[in-house]
């Protein structure tokens, strides 16, 4: 299975005033040093608490943030080249998290998923009326619904539509930013299913961003754990959730609400506050709270290597095959 996706050396930074002074500047360490490689044909997870940098990672990948430095890939080629950029923006596309925010108020739906269509030089009307219609049967709008304003639906309804909006250039590639933390439970799962229905049927790659692990747990392929901007852990579903290796992912996993008592009494607890993301901590980023912490962690910054098949760690309690995702 190809690579859909590779990302090499990715950071951002976003520049913040500090105090009153106008002249001195701090910076914000957001996606710290990434290396990515997402399979064609795959869903991706990524995990990890708030401010970690997850949207920041899958915004840049789409390019929707600028000043960031580092190489993205997409189907072989380069993205920051300019001439590869509007076939790439009909190749990638993305799904918010807010339903409500994301959808223009001022325009009927049927307006809505024509605009794609027409940026990208589609004028004949009864091909666009064809399209529209097919997308939403795939994402269960009623054709009804085209003459109406988003203000008119449910968030689960409106996450259809941004859905079909997503779907309707046929991309290659979705970046799904948290899109069913804003839903009610009960319509989060009709949300999923559609998903991964979707995925199979337009053979999608998705990379799903979720602080969810319940969720992740059941619509991905792979899962990659980010602290502090970095990736700490990435491998298969069934090895990360069951096998967990990085002290990190251990921790988060042990997180998850659970009824068995037994399960509660050994949860682990993570001592201090998760670091400034203005001023990282040298060495391993996660040592300040790490209950496995030795001395080399605070000097060194391991390196995220293969501890075993499609399994990539980055702590020095394990000791790499190779550092490369194979």
């Amino acid at each position: 299975m190809k690579n859909l996706v590779e990302i090499k050396n990715l950071k951002m930074k976003y520049a913040v005033k500090s105090g009153f002074s106008a002249n001195k500047n701090e910076f914000i360490n957001a996606v710290n040093d990434v290396d990515l490689k997402i399979k064609e044909g795959e869903i991706l997870g990524v995990v990890g608490e708030s401010g970690c940098g997850k949207s920041t990672l899958g915004k840049c990948i789409l390019r929707l943030e600028e000043g960031y430095s580092g190489q993205i890939i997409f189907d072989g080629e380069d993205i920051a080249e300019e001439k590869n950029l509007k076939n790439f923006r009909k190749s990638a596309q993305m799904i918010f998290q807010n339903p409500y925010a994301s959808l223009n108020p001022r325009m009927k739906i049927y307006d809505i998923l024509k605009e794609p269509l027409v940026i990208h030089g589609e004028k004949n009307s009864k091909i666009i009326r064809q399209k529209i219609e097919e997308v939403c049967e795939l994402t269960g709008i009623d054709k009804s619904a085209l003459n109406y304003y988003p203000h008119e639906f449910s968030g689960g309804q409106r996450q259809r539509i941004s859905i079909a909006s997503a779907i309707i250039l046929k991309p290659k590639f979705i970046v799904a930013d948290e899109p069913v933390s804003a839903l009610d439970v009960s319509i989060r799962a009709q949300i999923i299913n559609l998903l991964k229905d979707l995925k199979e049927k337009l053979k999608l790659t998705i990379l799903f961003i979720s602080h969810d692990l319940s969720v992740v747990r059941h619509i991905c392929d792979r899962t990659a754990v980010m602290y502090l901007g970095e990736i700490v852990e990435i491998a298969d579903n069934e090895d990360l959730f069951n096998e967990p290796k990085h002290p990190y992912t251990k921790a988060l996993l042990n997180s998850v609400p659970v009824i068995s008592r037994e399960k509660k009494d050994s949860r682990i607890i993570l001592a201090g506050d998760v670091p400034s993301p203005k001023n990282l901590p040298s060495g391993c980023k996660f040592h300040t709270r790490c209950p496995e912490v030795m001395p080399i962690c605070a000097e060194s910054c391991p390196t995220l290597d293969c501890i075993g098949k499609n399994h990539l760690v980055k702590c020095h309690l394990y000791i790499g095959c190779e550092n490369s995702q194979k």
